[in-house]
């Protein structure tokens, strides 16, 4: 299956980038778009799930004096922080894997490419939660997914040479949780690829594309967001993306 390749992002923008993740979305839905894969990164960001409350997941003090801009995205999950360490990637497509509104199916689908491309970096991965890839017990990817009008985005954050300081000191962790997970902080739950194999952020990307070229059958054509997404994408933005009772509160905005 060809699919584009789009290689579009705002770092210092993450409104306007997670406002194109949508409107990529939408036109794969209205089939006036292909299947897409994207890489992009956020220079300084929280990104939170679209049920959470952000004082409830962000330390908004540390965030205020590092320049933290915290956004919600359209998906579920959870919070996580974003610098130009951190890769972010999505594959948007119409469902021709047989996952038939199965969140969980899908995961393992995607999952499946992430591992087999990290392997092939020499990096022991395992599958951790439903949503997690792990190296020797610590967190490397976590991801994010939805399927609407027979239509699947995934969505993923592989920490390749994150600061990962600043994400235990911004993100808000109760200690309930890590004394399930029997860790004592944040920086024992995760760790950067760099620190296992010495892979950069374009090993990554090249190991990414491979895998998923093998595993789903892809072929990539690289290309650029189309006017209608473009356009679309800013709509999102004023609209959704940069209001505070979107990215404060639980309010869910839907345009399209």
């Amino acid at each position: 299956m060809e699919v584009r390749l789009l290689n579009v992002e705002y770092p210092d923008d993450p409104y306007l980038s997670l406002a194109t993740e949508e409107a990529v979305f939408a036109s794969v839905i209205r089939e006036e778009s292909p299947p897409t894969f994207r890489f992009y990164r956020h220079s300084n960001a929280v990104i939170l799930g679209c049920f959470q409350l952000a004082e409830q997941e962000v330390d908004m003090d540390v965030a205020r004096d590092n320049k933290i801009d915290v956004v919600k995205r359209f998906t579920a999950g959870g919070a996580v922080y974003h610098d130009l360490g951190d890769l972010n990637y999505s594959f948007i497509t119409k469902d021709n894997y047989g996952v038939n509104l199965d969140v969980i199916k899908l995961y393992s689908t995607m999952i499946t490419g992430a591992l087999n491309a990290f392997k092939s970096l020499g990096i022991p991965a395992e599958s951790g939660h439903l949503n997690d890839v792990t190296a020797n017990g610590k967190k490397i990817l976590g991801a994010a997914a939805t399927i609407r009008s027979n239509t699947l985005l995934f969505h993923a954050a592989v920490l390749v040479n994150t600061n990962l300081m600043m994400l235990a000191s911004v993100l808000k962790v109760p200690g309930e949780k890590l004394k399930d997970k029997g860790i004592k902080t944040i920086l024992d739950r995760v760790t950067n690829i760099r620190d296992i194999s010495g892979s950069g952020m374009e090993d990554v990307k090249r190991a990414l594309l491979d895998s998923y070229a093998e595993t789903l059958g892809l072929e990539f054509k690289e290309a650029g967001l189309t006017g209608k997404e473009a356009a679309l994408a800013r709509e999102l933005k004023e609209r959704k993306y940069s209001k505070a009772e979107w990215n404060r509160g639980r309010e869910i905005i839907n345009i399209f």
